[in-house]
């Protein structure tokens, strides 16, 4: 991180929350309660702790700052700055004992993401970015896979459910995977565990933290109609409504191109 990095104080401060979020994950990851929300999807009691815990954090040390997260409602100040929260990402991952989940928090700042700091509690691992700043995985650089115009057959391209309903996946070339945590995936792409990644229906809690590390770490944004999208503008498209790709750049013009829908 640059020591002139315009956001460093709230990236200490989000990694400071982001790890101790982690750690009461982890000391409370094997008997969470779960409900189904009505979309379906789960809710533990874990997610609400951790929202409301995040949210106290950064309301004392940022007050003027909006809060948005997934299990309540906007809270906070009024000004241009908001923090998204995902205190679980993958939480049916969590439930049923799949070690693949996260906890996600990201600043936008005037519609763009601005920092991003990203727990894989069951790995213990740590990622971050600011704008302008890089990526970074337990205070090592971080660059997502080399860049090309082509896909081999081992690649691991990572291809969400809601994606998955919509696209062909005979046209996507490469391991396809499915891990059931969009910021874990984003975490994965950006230090080159994942090729490429694709998702439907995020919204910008799962996306905001994220956006950042992946495009800090060298990663563009594409739509399956064809639409290159800056952070910013992948954020104002959420909720996603048209599969979304992130990839290095060449790489995502190749699976722009390629990609169709199903017939």
């Amino acid at each position: 991180m640059p020591p002139t990095d315009r956001y460093a104080v709230e990236l200490d401060f989000a990694r400071a929350i982001a790890s101790e979020a982690a750690e009461i994950a982890r000391s409370r990851c094997d008997r969470v309660r779960p409900q189904e929300k009505e979309n379906l999807s789960y809710v533990t009691d874990l997610d609400h702790d951790l929202e409301r815990l995040i949210r106290d954090r950064l309301a004392s040390r940022f007050p003027d700052d909006v809060l948005t997260g997934e299990e309540y409602e906007n809270a906070g100040g009024s000004g241009p700055r908001r923090w998204s929260i995902d205190p679980i990402d993958g939480t049916g991952n969590l439930v049923h004992g799949l070690p693949v989940w996260a906890v996600s928090i990201g600043l936008i700042d005037d519609g763009v993401p601005a920092v991003g700091v990203i727990a894989l509690p069951p790995l213990g691992e740590l990622y971050w970015a600011t704008l302008g700043g890089g990526s970074w995985r337990d205070g090592q650089p971080i660059r997502c896979s080399p860049d090309r115009d082509d896909f081999h057959d081992q690649d691991n391209v990572c291809v969400g459910t809601n994606a998955l309903r919509e696209i062909d996946p005979r046209t996507v070339v490469g391991r396809l995977r499915d891990l059931g945590s969009c910021c874990a995936e984003l975490a994965w792409v950006s230090c080159g565990r994942l090729v490429a990644v694709c998702h439907l229906g995020e919204r910008a809690h799962d996306l905001a933290a994220g956006a950042v590390i992946a495009s800090e770490a060298g990663c563009r944004f594409g739509t399956l109609d064809g639409r290159e999208l800056s952070p910013a503008e992948l954020i104002a498209s959420t909720p996603i409504r048209v599969p979304t790709f992130t990839a290095p750049p060449r790489r995502l013009k190749a699976l722009m191109a390629r990609t169709k829908r199903l017939p």
